[in-house]
């Protein structure tokens, strides 16, 4: 009897030039790059290289935990190049495609492009339709659906141009964010301004360094929850995770800023943990799962999202933002609460790929 023929997925990503993060791994660990004086004080430079995740290494772990959850994995850096593209989707063509595109002509305005161009190929591919991708990228946009649709999220105001109009109805503290970039991209301490002067700082900023409209949203002091969603018939959701700030320095608010995701040499880098399962209480872990679901449903997310969610001190709860495809990455968001969910990398894998080929187009289904 002939073997079944094992599921071919190609892993697709794209990158270019250096990898940041092994350029500064091996400078930490050959003694390059030094800590500053207040760092090195705390910790070792060659240890936080230790730490440090290279792209090549992440996309080889989800490659070698899609082959070992029973398929044929091969992974292909499009590098940009449509040609290399198109090459990947045709000559083989896969069974499905594990989409980790990201961005296209360095533009991540055109990840949604790339998720249409496997529709119009007919080829079964992981994660979020081209409408939830874009959608969700644009931060002012989901706001006013999950309002549309009764689900919280802080009172905000969009700037395109100056003169930078007056708060009108929102309250100080508010947090000033570009309203279409990524991972925490244009956030820092700077973001959350006080008064009318740095609000006109922090919102001109945005409109000049990065070329897009300002979102100026209500500040919620509190605790930052993250829900992470897997599945979709019916959606699963995930044990929640609190990124925890009290051991930041005196005087940070308490936010996921890019510094605290991204920088490795800064302290608030090494100063927020991740604690998952959170440690909330059942109304509050009721109301949030419920909360996720609901965002996640309406934004048109499918097989696994992620959903940022703030708890103020009195117990309320407002989505911060909704995150399609996040990082599979095993020590971050998803990934975590994938774990405490009881699932390995292996097992949470084959779920997302098995629910991309249930949407196998030439089976009409």
């Amino acid at each position: 009897m002939a073997r079944k023929r094992k599921i071919d997925v190609a892993v697709l990503y794209n990158f270019l030039g250096e990898d940041e993060f092994e350029t500064l791994r091996q400078g930490l660990q050959g003694g390059e790059t030094e800590l500053s004086p207040e760092m090195a004080e705390e910790y070792d430079a060659e240890a936080i290289g230790d730490e440090i995740a290279t792209v090549e290494e992440e996309i080889q772990a989800v490659e070698d935990g899609i082959s070992g959850a029973g398929f044929t994995a091969r992974t292909i850096n499009i590098k940009d190049d449509f040609q290399i593209l198109m090459q990947a989707l045709t000559n083989p063509r896969p069974d499905v495609v594990f989409n980790l595109v990201e961005w296209f002509n360095d533009d991540s305005w055109l990840e949604d492009r790339v998720a249409a161009l496997y529709d119009l190929l007919q080829i079964p591919y992981t994660g979020s339709p081209p409408v939830a991708l874009a959608t969700c990228q644009r931060k002012d946009r989901t706001k006013e659906i999950l309002q549309a649709n009764g689900v919280p999220t802080p009172r905000f105001m969009v700037v395109t141009k100056e003169p930078i109009p007056r708060l009108g109805g929102l309250r100080y503290p508010v947090i000033v964010k570009p309203t279409r970039a990524d991972a925490s991209e244009g956030i820092s301490e700077d973001s959350v301004v006080e008064n009318r002067q740095r609000l006109v700082q922090q919102v001109r900023m945005i409109l000049e360094d990065y070329e897009q409209p300002a979102l100026v949203e209500e500040f919620i002091a509190g605790r930052e929850l993250g829900v992470s969603v897997l599945g979709n018939d019916p959606p699963r959701v995930l044990p929640l995770e609190e990124m925890d700030f009290s051991e930041l320095p005196a005087g940070y608010r308490g936010i996921i800023s890019f510094e605290s995701k991204w920088d490795p040499l800064n302290e608030v880098y090494h100063k927020s943990e991740l604690i998952c399962p959170a440690k909330v209480s059942k109304s509050v872990k009721k109301r949030a799962s419920e909360m996720a679901l609901r965002a996640y449903q309406v934004m048109g997310c499918r097989d696994y999202a992620r959903i940022d969610i703030r708890l103020d001190r009195r117990g309320r709860l407002y989505v911060l933002e909704v995150n399609p495809n996040p990082d599979l990455s095993e020590a971050v968001g998803f990934g975590a609460s994938a774990r405490a969910g009881g699932l390995t990398f292996r097992q949470t894998l084959r779920h997302i790929v098995r629910s991309a080929l249930k949407r196998n187009h030439r089976q009409g289904s």
